[in-house]
């Protein structure tokens, strides 16, 4: 799975877009000011499949990111999606 992040130098994150690990790289536009990076997909994203359960797949994403401020981007390089804080309950 493949997982884009537009947010700002602090980390914050403003939009995620996901999709299958092997389809074409999306197109993110993003605002002024707002840098788009490919994270590294959390723990809670572990075993998702898009292709052969979508419906199960994108029942668990919306869980998870129905609240992106939750996350934050961490890292330089190989960046990373991380819990903002971890007593969320995810």
């Amino acid at each position: 799975m493949r997982i884009l992040a537009a947010h700002d130098a602090e980390g914050n994150i403003q939009h995620i877009v996901v999709s299958p690990a092997d389809s074409p790289l999306a197109t993110v536009m993003a605002e002024n000011g707002l840098l788009v990076t490919e994270v590294e997909a959390p723990d809670e994203f572990s075993g998702l499949d898009l292709r052969s359960d979508p419906d199960e797949s994108r029942k668990r994403l919306a869980e998870v990111l129905q609240h992106p401020q939750d996350f934050k981007i961490e890292g330089q390089g190989k960046a990373e999606l991380v819990r903002k804080n971890s007593e969320a309950g995810y």
